[in-house]
């Protein structure tokens, strides 16, 4: 019975998905979700597809443990959407049902592209929580081994232990085995908004600036340019925040993110002009989760008298740490 949507069927599951139809609220096995989806995406069925998120869904381009990915209903859905763009209409075996692994919660395919001549695979991995997807793989160029099986078994409830044998010693409701994999750590920023910029003395023009982010990993986001503005805003979320993946080895020590620069830019038609700067460390942010508002003065780089100020809202999530 673990591997079907069970949990759909009481109303507490509704919670983050109120707006789910009541068809999936029977006992749908979860191969027939992970059909569902995949049509749903062949048809661009993109409002359909929400119906299957859950609040914490995440959005992954690999199977690999510390692949990066997009991580929250909001973020995914968006990305979905440009999904849809690209693969709708072009699925060869969308009906397929998924192939459930050993674990009960994950179902698997390769999705067959065709547009013209062109040919591509997808692979296809969803881990379903109360028939609503936690966790979405779209791996391009997937071969068959990405169906391998690499699940571990469910937990053997003590019923089932019963019908096949004596049961065994468990374990106190306190000491819950660690998992595992964790998902890979993030930081969410929210750029909000800069002030006091100065630019060089010799240079009149105004200011166009813009927010560049950058870890030691290589991984970067850059904000929309606010011209003409020595105090701007920036007030569009979607484009001025992001969610990095962050390279975190709690092993080894000296291969992390342990830091992110803040680089206020000047945005001029040949070459950008850097304002000022700042190294900002990650450890001084709370790991569980909790967004946190901050503001960190920015030495101006053209008038060394002169500072300017940067706010922003940050958020790092790291499961392995949490269960520490």
């Amino acid at each position: 019975m673990s591997s079907f949507a069970t949990e759909r069927a009481t109303e507490s599951n509704y919670e983050d998905n109120p707006s789910a139809p009541p068809a999936l609220a029977n006992l749908t096995p979860l191969p027939e979700l992970h059909a569902a989806f995949t049509t749903h995406l062949n048809a661009k069925s993109i409002d359909e597809i929400i119906q299957l998120l859950s609040a914490d869904v995440r959005l992954q381009e690999s199977a690999a443990v510390d692949a990066q990915g997009l991580q929250g209903k909001e973020q995914v859905e968006h990305k979905l959407v440009q999904v849809c763009k690209k693969m709708g209409g072009l699925l060869q075996n969308a009906t397929d049902e998924g192939h459930l692994m050993k674990d009960e919660v994950t179902t698997k395919t390769v999705l067959q592209l065709k547009k013209g001549m062109i040919r591509l695979t997808v692979g296809c991995s969803i881990v379903w929580f109360g028939g609503l997807i936690r966790l979405l793989i779209l791996e391009k160029g997937a071969t068959e081994s990405f169906m391998i099986d690499t699940t571990p078994p469910p937990l053997q409830s003590e019923e089932e232990g019963a019908e096949e044998g004596p049961p065994s010693s468990l374990l106190e409701p306190f000491l819950v085995p660690r998992p595992p994999s964790f998902p890979p750590p993030t930081l969410t920023l929210k750029i909000q908004s800069c002030s006091n910029l100065v630019n060089a003395p010799h240079n009149l023009r105004p200011i166009n600036p813009y927010v560049k982010v950058k870890l030691p990993s290589g991984t970067r986001h850059v904000t929309k340019v606010i011209k003409l503005n020595k105090n701007p805003t920036f007030t569009d979320a979607e484009s001025n925040g992001c969610i990095l993946g962050l390279c975190l080895n709690h092993s080894d020590k000296t291969k992390v993110d342990s830091y992110f620069d803040l680089q206020i830019m000047d945005w001029k038609p040949v070459k950008h002009r850097l304002l000022g700067e700042i190294r900002v460390n990650i450890g001084e942010f709370k790991v569980k989760g909790e967004e946190e508002e901050m503001e960190y003065s920015v030495n101006m780089r053209w008038r060394k008298d002169a500072t300017g100020l940067i706010k922003l809202k940050a958020k790092v999530e790291d499961m392995e740490l949490w269960w520490r």
